[in-house]
């Protein structure tokens, strides 16, 4: 007997979707508004891993977040926002770098420059600055030390192809900093310190025999030349403790200096000469011969050179002095003059002595001399001489 297979069972057909069915019209004959179908509110199982446990850890962890963010967004504003005194430095040294001397000062304490004042310093102007070669560049923050509104700050620059160190103070001063005295100060070691000649810093005519601010940078430093003196020049650049320190070559006789102060002392000696060398003429001292007796008018002459007695009406001592030598001049200048020492000069004399007409007696004869002493020039522009 063969089993037969039972009969699907027929798959159950599908509900027909329900009709709306339109209301009935409104008294004033407008259309009914349909009324939504209500949406089933989703049920939310209650369990470790879901629900309102779960939402209420996620709200925590966002809101935890939230305050991260806003503490590190107040970091980043309160670094980007505040004062740091690496800005002032940099200002500083790139208004510097352009020349900018009145944009520079800005960037300085007011208090510390009142007595610093380009009136008072002239290297803290723009003509300072004049020479792009004089003005620092590259400038970089080496280091900071802050301690509350004040800070400390070590910079690196190059100034005439020399590395120098120098250390800044800046000061809060509102919502900025400002550097306190950023200057280096300019100093004339030994004789440059009194010496009589036109100085000029970087152009600018200066007082070498006191001490002045000037900008960081490069200094050159020159000595006008006069009518004796050649002309002299150095460089300088500021030592760690923010001093530059001038040292000016020797003065030195330029050529046509020395050419004119040999032939100013070789003039000086003809005039002593002429006056053969009085004492007290201003001359040097120089012993010539030893002078006959001075004869009175009216007395008998002196027994050594006559015997015998008359009545001497007039009497006459003739002196003739020439330089047949001229010195040799070692000069050594000194404050904008130069002194000097002549020695192996030779001189040749005559001296006769007449009365009445006749000559009594003469004599003759060749001395060396030496001489000391300076010359000037004075403010005609003429070369004065002295002796000691």
């Amino acid at each position: 007997m063969t089993d037969t297979p039972p009969p699907n069972d027929p798959a159950p057909a599908p509900e027909p979707a329900p009709v709306p069915v339109p209301a009935p019209p409104s008294e004033d004959g407008q259309a009914p508004v349909a009324e939504p179908a209500s949406v089933a509110e989703p049920q939310v199982a209650v369990g470790s891993e879901g629900g309102r446990p779960r939402r209420r850890r996620m709200l925590l962890v966002a809101a935890a977040l939230v305050l991260v963010l806003l503490s590190v967004g107040g970091v980043v504003a309160w670094r980007v926002f505040a004062a740091d005194p690496r800005d002032a430095a940099k200002e500083y040294f790139a208004r510097l770098a352009a020349g900018d001397a009145n944009g520079a000062l800005k960037i300085v304490d007011a208090s510390s420059i009142a007595a610093q004042l380009p009136t008072s310093n002239p290297l803290l102007s723009a003509a300072a600055l004049s020479d792009p070669a004089a003005r620092p560049r590259a400038m970089t923050v080496t280091h900071v030390t802050e301690a509350g509104d004040t800070a400390m700050l070590a910079v690196r620059y190059q100034a005439n192809d020399a590395t120098v160190t120098q250390a800044l103070t800046a000061r809060r001063q509102g919502r900025r900093f400002v550097l306190v005295s950023p200057f280096v100060r300019l100093s004339f070691a030994g004789a440059a310190a009194t010496d009589k000649a036109r100085i000029t810093v970087n152009g600018v005519a200066v007082d070498p025999a006191g001490s002045g601010s000037a900008f960081p940078g490069a200094y050159t430093v020159t000595a006008d030349g006069n009518a004796l003196l050649a002309g002299r020049s150095t460089a300088a650049v500021p030592s760690p403790d923010a001093t530059a320190t001038v040292t000016l070559p020797p003065p030195s006789l330029s050529a046509d200096g020395q050419a004119k102060a040999d032939a100013a002392v070789t003039a000086a000696l003809q005039q002593c000469a002429a006056k053969y060398f009085q004492p007290g003429s201003g001359c040097p001292a120089v012993t010539l011969f030893n002078p006959p007796a001075r004869v009175v008018p009216g007395s008998p002459p002196p027994g050594q050179l006559i015997s015998g007695s008359w009545t001497v009406t007039t009497a006459k001592t003739d002196i003739t002095v020439t330089i047949t030598k001229v010195p040799v001049c070692t000069f050594t200048p000194d404050a904008g003059a130069v002194t000097f020492s002549a020695a192996d000069g030779v001189v040749h004399w005559d001296v006769k002595l007449a009365v009445d007409g006749k000559v009594l007696t003469g004599q003759s004869g060749d001395t060396q001399f030496t001489a000391k002493g300076r010359v000037a020039l004075d403010a005609d522009g003429t070369l004065h001489v002295t002796f000691a």
